[in-house]
Formats: C-alpha cells, structure tokens, sequence
C-alpha cells in the first residue's frame, strides 16, 4: 500500500463570517470521489484521523471541524448551534473548495447533517455513509447525551481526563487498551493555558441541545431520509446502539432502495470509524461505487 498522506491545516468563512476549520488529507493526483468527514455533537475533525490516512493513499479526504467544535470559531449566538446552520456551512465549504461531488462520512449529528444536504442538494453526493445515526432517534440516547454535553467539567490533568473518559465510556468501547483510551480523550479535549484540560467544544452547545429539546423542535426525518432515494448509502450501527435501534435500521433499509447495513460488534453509539470491520466495510462499499 502506498504512504497514506498527511493533512493541511485550513479555514474557511462561513455565510456569517465565522473562521472555520478544516483538515484536509489531498491526494491532488486522485480522480475519485472525496470523503467529507463530518464529526458529531461534541466532536471534531480529530476523529477522523486514522480512517482518513487509511483512505487517503488513493483519494483526498477532507473532515471538517464544525462551528463550535476543535479550531473552529465558537457562534456567539448559540441559537445558530442547529442542523440548518451546519448544513449551510458545509455547503459553504464545498463552494470555497469549488468541490460538485463528495461521499458524505456522517457520525451521528454528521449523519443529520449529510441527510439534511442529500434531501434537498441531492446531486452534491455520490453516496452518504451513517455512522450509528436514522430517521428515528431514540429517546433513551437523547436523554443520555442531554445529560453530560456542556456540563462544564474542568479536568486537572490528561490522567484524570482519560480515567473520567474509560469511567463513562468503556460500555461503548469495552475493547480499548489504555493508548486508545488517551487517543480518544485528546481527541476529546485540549489543554487550557492554566494546564486544566476542558472539553473541546463550546459548552453554550449544551443549551442549544436542551432548548431544542424541551421545546420539542423537530422535523419528520423519514420524509428527509426518503429525499435520499437516488442516493446509495451504507449505515453503520453499533450492536449496543441507544441512539439507533435495529427496528428503524430494519425499517431504513426497506424503506431505501440502494441500502446496505452493517452492524459493528461491541460497539454502542457510535462506533468510532477505527474499527477493521467499519474501515473494510467502508472500503467495500465505496470501491463497489462508480467513480
């Protein structure tokens, strides 16, 4: 296999001036179809690392750090925090690129996002990848995730923040070895200047979340997934999911007619794309697409 390739550190401006970033794996001599990586809730573009030097040796992968999130401007205004906005931004993004196609890499709130685009852009995707996310979101996992986003806990040392991290995740990740336990915490939080370690994200994020909740806000995600019919996409869901259950993966697949499924093993949500069963299936299906 060939050097898989490093990243360029960029930025963009979104519609309403925020400085936004980007890690950007190029494989300018590549004529296939870009990987977009789009993280989830309280995540970055970090996430994203291995999967794209794994895939970058034979096409450019891009993964985005969304408003709010990694080196990315925080919103002032936390009522932008939404899944219209993000859409726009990426939008925004693949114009400053001047890129017409991408496959679409959406963990959880990434997927939301991507189905978002897909069901009213259709034609920006040569295909979307759902990484533990649906049309039907469970109440148990909105009311877990609730819970902890924008909590404001301060860590005093990247130990604490890697024991706090294996304390509250290892149901998700119960295979982890101690050097994947502190990927995942780097790659979760960043060193403040005084030395304490804090979540990398802006925690106004956590209110945005629980407004929207109490409030009720919401869209029939069936008629948005059904807007991607012309679309091929592959979902990826953990086997302990509470976020995706196995009815509404069931339910996806019947109601799409270029779907495959897949199920990690000893996951729960999400798995996180570094798996050799996520990657080969990645692989699998983006090989079988015509470039």
């Amino acid at each position: 296999m060939l050097q898989a390739q490093s990243f360029q550190e960029k930025y963009y401006t979104s519609h309403d001036g925020l400085k936004l970033y980007y890690r950007d794996y190029d494989h300018s001599d590549s004529d296939k179809t870009p990987l977009l990586c789009l993280h989830g809730l309280t995540r970055n573009s970090k996430d994203f690392n291995k999967l794209a030097r794994h895939f970058s040796w034979q096409r450019r992968v891009i993964s985005l750090d969304i408003r709010g999130r990694g080196k990315s401007d925080y919103d002032p205004n936390y009522h932008n925090y939404q899944i219209p906005v993000y859409a726009q931004d990426v939008i925004t993004f693949l114009k400053h690129e001047g890129i017409d196609k991408v496959i679409a890499v959406g963990t959880s709130m990434g997927g939301l996002i991507s189905m978002a685009i897909g069901a009213t852009m259709p034609d920006i995707f040569k295909a979307i990848i759902l990484n533990d996310i649906g049309p039907h979101i469970e109440k148990e996992g909105i009311k877990r995730i609730s819970g902890y986003v924008g909590n404001g806990t301060v860590m005093e040392g990247w130990q604490q923040a890697i024991n706090s991290m294996r304390e509250m995740l290892e149901t998700i990740f119960p295979d982890y070895e101690a050097e994947d336990w502190e990927l995942f915490t780097r790659n979760t939080f960043r060193q403040h200047e005084d030395g304490t370690i804090i979540a990398d994200y802006d925690q106004a994020i956590g209110t945005a979340v629980r407004e929207s909740s109490e409030n009720g806000n919401s869209v029939d995600l069936w008629d948005m997934f059904k807007g991607l019919s012309h679309i091929p996409v592959l979902t990826l869901r953990g086997e302990n999911s509470d976020i995706l259950s196995k009815k509404t993966l069931n339910k996806m697949a019947k109601e799409h007619p270029n779907f495959t499924k897949i199920t990690i093993a000893n996951r729960a949500h999400t798995p996180d794309l570094n798996e050799d069963s996520s990657l080969h299936e990645i692989g699998e299906f983006i090989n079988q697409l015509a470039e």
